[in-house]
């Protein structure tokens, strides 16, 4: 099996979940990169043979299985009581790697496997390792959350097994170790059916989705795939299929309230670039409402030919043209990289609807 990074690559390419699409990061950072590795030499243990061999077993046979060079990443440990593991993205075809002692301490070799190969396919995946503050967009958060399952299949495919994987989910999850758990992936998963509003989804700025919609992708994913024989294995007209389903998934537990907030967002930017196109010739004529309401309904058509009535003719044109700015402003912060495409579309359909 080929052992460079492009290769490695191109094979993770082929798992990559359909909806984890958008901007990627071809490298880190350099002089960033540098400073992060200064910083883990003075306040982790790097993972090696000498100091780490059950680790450093892990690490091996984690690039071994993801055809990645051991030599393009640095791991190293640090102590906190978190439970954490990132992924920091060096120049060129170099990573870093860190896991928190607490995470060391609760996993067995097998189970660190599926936690470094995730992190590994971040790296291998291009998806940065950036932490996003309060203020990105919606999109962005989707965005990152769509990356983890992408991750979690190269995770499995590094350990190799789908039990060793759900274990290593249950005990992130709960903390707790395997004293005082019996795996049971069917009755982890099961947890989804108790939740008593499934469609409220997680916070808008979780990076993650549900632990247990994670699992249950990677259950679905390990079904249709023979990690054993990764990459050759990899059939993505059935991994396609697949994702559709765990779209569905995702939408219904974890970004129905983002998605909603996008389709609002649409819809009012259509809607003030409808009241622009009826205005235009400075009338409101019959057959223009009536497009109007067949687009959005007589209670917004009411209200709009309320909110005019109460201009004069002068002022109704600068009014309704600072609404489509704010409604266009705020659909581009709430979708930056899809937002020219949705905008292209939204003009059209309403430039079509008033000829």
């Amino acid at each position: 099996m080929a052992r460079t990074v492009d290769d490695a690559r191109s094979y993770a390419e082929r798992v990559r979940f359909l909806s984890d699409l958008g901007r990627h990061h071809r490298h880190g950072n350099t002089a960033r990169a540098g400073h992060l590795r200064g910083a883990f030499y003075k306040t982790g243990l790097l993972i090696s043979g000498q100091t780490t061999p059950s680790l450093a077993r892990s690490l091996d046979a984690t690039c071994e299985r993801l055809a990645l060079p051991r030599d393009s990443v640095e791991a190293f440990v640090y102590s906190s009581p978190e439970i954490q593991a990132e992924c920091f993205p060096g120049p060129l075809d170099q990573c870093t790697v860190r896991f928190s002692s607490a995470l060391v301490n609760l996993l067995d070799e097998a189970e660190f496997t599926f936690v470094a190969g995730h992190e590994l396919g971040h790296f291998l995946l291009r998806h940065g390792g950036a932490h996003p503050d309060e203020t990105a967009s919606v999109e962005h958060f989707m965005r990152l959350r769509f990356q983890e399952v992408s991750a979690d299949r190269l995770g499995l495919v590094a350990c190799a097994d789908l039990k060793v994987a759900v274990r290593a989910m249950i005990k992130t999850v709960s903390g707790l170790d395997s004293r005082h758990l019996r795996f049971n992936a069917g009755q982890f998963i099961s947890q989804l059916s108790s939740i008593p509003d499934p469609y409220r989804g997680d916070a808008p700025a979780s990076t993650h989705p549900s632990m247990f919609v994670r699992c249950r992708a990677l259950l679905w994913f390990s079904m249709d795939t023979n990690v054993d024989g990764y990459p050759g294995s990899v059939d993505r007209t059935r991994i396609d299929a697949l994702d559709r389903r765990v779209a569905g998934d995702i939408s219904k537990y974890v970004d129905e309230p983002a998605e909603r907030r996008i389709e609002q967002t649409k819809e009012t930017l259509a809607m003030w670039l409808a009241a622009s196109a009826m205005v235009a010739d400075g009338r409101l004529e019959t057959p223009e409402r009536e497009t109007f309401r067949s687009m959005f309904g007589a209670e917004l058509l009411e209200k709009l030919v309320n909110f005019l009535s109460g201009l004069a003719r002068s002022e109704v044109e600068e009014a309704i043209h600072e609404r489509v700015i704010s409604a266009r402003e705020e659909l581009e912060s709430v979708i930056p990289e899809r937002f020219p495409a949705a905008y292209r579309e939204i003009e059209g359909r309403v430039r079509k609807a008033f000829g």
